[in-house]
């Protein structure tokens, strides 16, 4: 999990100089498909949101990287609960050649250990297409399970089914054992 400098390997903190990259990946179609788009239609880079992942007390944003340090997507902890301990977790591996190579389930990881072990959150969940096979399995093998199946709303209304995943701390500490 973390190295021998007490750093992580596959995530760090996001940075000013991540931004283009994220912009670029909001751009790509295959990617949003599976991801969301984080700046809207058009490709200007909307510094209200960015502001807002780097100031706000109920986000936690991370880039994830490879052990080289290449950027290659990002994740975020959102709609921090602090009273009931619990968050959304989002990612996006942006970088489509890094797809499919564990990348996303080992960052999963590490910030399920900053959730559970840095911040004391008990219950992480996140909703994903029901179709995103790849995604599914990555949460699984991260210790995710799957909890309901969600009818789609806003953008995505009548387009897809999310299937609701849920990660719990007492459950992550037995699977550290």
């Amino acid at each position: 999990m973390l190295d021998i400098d007490g750093h992580y390997r596959y995530i760090r903190k996001l940075a000013d100089r991540d931004l283009t990259s994220i912009a670029l990946w909001d751009e790509d179609e295959e990617v949003t498909i599976l991801s969301g788009k984080k700046f809207g239609q058009g490709s200007v880079i909307d510094s209200v949101w960015w502001q807002d992942l780097m100031t706000s007390s109920v986000r936690i944003g991370f880039a994830i990287q490879t052990p080289g340090g290449v950027l290659i997507g990002d994740a975020e902890l959102e709609h921090i609960a602090w009273r009931n301990a619990e968050a959304e977790l989002r990612i996006s591996i942006g970088n489509k050649h890094y797809w499919s190579r564990g990348y996303g389930s080992a960052a999963i990881r590490e910030v399920l250990h900053v959730a559970y072990e840095r911040i004391g959150l008990q219950r992480v969940y996140l909703r994903v297409k029901r179709d995103n096979f790849r995604a599914i399995r990555a949460y699984e093998k991260a210790g995710f399970k799957k909890v309901a199946v969600l009818c789609a709303t806003g953008r995505l209304a009548g387009e897809t089914e999310l299937v609701l995943m849920e990660s719990l701390g007492h459950q992550y500490w037995t699977l550290r054992a």
